[in-house]
């Protein structure tokens, strides 16, 4: 039963005979009815799926979409995707996987899009930052497709490029992976203009098995680039060399804070509001200010201001969507009460993001305390990891530890923590609560994997006090 797509943004049609080409089905019309019928709709949910939809029957690994087949004819499916043949009362297309063939209709509609250009993200830490950026400043162009939430994966962006509309002019797809050759089939798929690597960092090491995997497996992104597609890359990323290399015969954008870079982040401060920092942007130096905490956002911006460039934008186009730009939920989301800041990073996490985030917290004045949830996926590495951030977290000069999650028993031990064991949700929550009723100034950082659900700190926290949104 997996999750919904979807009704066309731009109710936009397909024919049967459209969706059999695209997915290379054979088409099984018991009642007859193929010639006259519309699908209005991509649903791969049964209790979602609404009148004319073309019901997708996924096998997953906890669920089997085909024994929900009559459920979704029920709520109006009009036509199935199916891998397994019957004498259906709605016409249905049967392949051999659907999920691939969820994949093939997608890259099909892509193609029959008129869209001046698509954009797509990867990497180990910013990408959904950039994707959102991206959508925010090309939004204020024409009208622009994104990544919905985290639907990023071989499942995710078939989905998301199904939802391009005829009125969309840009489309930005953002591109995760946890093995190797995902995201060379996803960017086959998407078949980008510009594709644009955020970094290479020490994560999801149970799937890649060590940060040359990582890098690897980002640099697939450009295995979908046109011969006149535009490759963006991170002059500071491990890996640069190597994916410069992979696009000898493609046009390149650098950014990065490298003297080399093509768009170049020069200094930085922390302030009240955000962030200020400088770009070189086609060798004129350029203020930027920005209403998001984390110096790294910077290079974010410059990630951004490339791909923007990449496609024909001019630098008075891009500078007021980086700074009108509000940030992500869950990333560096930041709170203001009367004894300091709460920030909310809890999205998700990796080695890399969780130092990047103590930095934030640590440019603050008064007390500092770190709320972690475990980092999922380091394979080899976990325990070595999160040692590792509890010794950050004590040269950096955090004053307070709590963690949630086994793998944070490393951490609190490297921190000399005075509480050695991981807590749960609600007891981290009280172990805060006594430090803001003790009056004393305090900035809070909460941080952890999508998997340690630690927005259930943040919504504790909130609803216990009062703060006040900043950004």
């Amino acid at each position: 039963m997996a999750s919904i797509i979807t009704e066309h943004p731009n109710h936009q049609a397909w024919s049967l005979a459209t969706l059999a080409e695209w997915t290379q089905a054979r088409l099984i019309d018991v009642a007859g009815k193929a010639n006259q019928c519309v699908c209005q709709g991509i649903s791969t949910d049964s209790r979602s799926t609404r009148p004319g939809d073309c019901y997708v029957a996924i096998k997953g690994e906890r669920f089997d979409g085909h024994a929900f087949i009559a459920q979704a004819i029920e709520q109006g499916a009009v036509a199935l995707l199916v891998s397994e043949a019957s004498d259906y009362p709605v016409p249905s297309l049967v392949v051999e996987d659907t999920r691939l063939a969820l994949g093939r209709m997608a890259r099909g509609h892509r193609q029959a899009q008129n869209l001046a250009s698509l954009i797509a993200v990867t990497g180990s830490n910013g990408k959904t930052t950039v994707k959102t950026l991206l959508a925010h400043i090309l939004q204020m162009q024409a009208p622009t497709w994104a990544t919905p939430g985290n639907l990023n994966n071989d499942f995710g962006v078939p989905r998301t490029l199904l939802q391009i509309g005829a009125e969309h002019r840009y489309a930005v797809i953002e591109m995760g992976a946890n093995h190797v050759g995902e995201i060379d089939y996803l960017t086959r798929l998407a078949q980008p203009d510009v594709a644009l690597i955020t970094l290479a960092a020490e994560a999801h090491l149970e799937g890649f098995g060590s940060l040359q995997g990582v890098i690897d497996t980002k640099g697939e992104i450009f295995n979908g680039l046109s011969d006149q597609g535009v490759g963006i890359i991170n002059t500071d990323s491990p890996g640069f060399e190597q994916w410069r290399e992979k696009l000898a015969t493609k046009k390149v954008l650098t950014f990065g804070r490298s003297e080399q870079a093509d768009i170049r982040v020069v200094g930085g401060q922390t302030t009240q509001k955000g962030i200020t920092f400088e770009l070189v942007v086609n060798n004129e130096l350029h203020r930027v200010s920005m209403s998001i905490m984390g110096l790294h956002n910077a290079m974010n911006a410059a990630a951004a201001c490339a791909a923007c460039l990449a496609i024909g934008l001019s630098w008075q186009q891009i500078q007021p969507g980086l700074e009108s730009f509000q940030g992500v939920a869950g990333r560096l989301q930041t709170y203001q009460s009367p004894q300091g800041l709460l920030i909310d990073d809890s999205y998700n996490a990796n080695p890399s993001s969780v130092k990047a985030a103590i930095d934030t917290l640590a440019a603050r004045p008064g007390k500092t305390v770190l709320c972690l949830g475990a980092m999922a996926e380091l394979g080899e590495e976990t325990k070595f990891a999160h040692a590792q951030i509890g010794i950050y977290a004590r040269q950096k000069g955090v004053d307070y530890v709590f963690a949630y999650g086994k793998d944070t028993r490393a951490t609190l031990a490297a921190f000399n923590a005075d509480q050695l064991q991981p807590m749960t949700h609600a007891e981290i929550s009280d172990q805060i609560q006594l430090l803001i009723d003790s009056q004393q100034p305090i900035d809070i950082l909460v941080k952890g994997s999508r998997s340690a659900q630690m927005e259930r700190v943040v919504q504790s926290i909130l609803e216990r006090n009062q703060y006040a949104r900043l950004s």
